[in-house]
């Protein structure tokens, strides 16, 4: 784990998966939103006030933290829907 970077998964009654915020530090708004979109994940920066700065580990961390929540959130939904099928 990388001790400067958060990573929170926020479920949205909104939207069919949940999607990950990304936080630098101690930072109250994230930097970046990964989600899903068309079962593919989707990165949105977003403006912040002052510079990022990540070296190749933080990066990594990110990476494979969006790697492991893809499948996990598809198969989640898709086991929702085929419940919800099942009844």
């Amino acid at each position: 784990m990388n001790e400067n970077i958060r990573i929170e998964e926020v479920g949205d009654i909104n939207s069919d998966y949940p999607y990950l915020e990304v936080f630098l530090n101690d930072e109250l708004s994230p930097f970046l939103e990964i989600s899903i979109d068309d079962k593919e994940l989707s990165f949105k920066i977003y403006s912040v006030k002052k510079d990022i700065i990540l070296n190749y580990e933080g990066w990594k961390y990110i990476y494979e933290a969006a790697n492991e929540f893809l499948p996990r959130a598809l198969k989640n939904e898709d086991d929702y829907l085929n419940q919800l099928g099942n009844r």
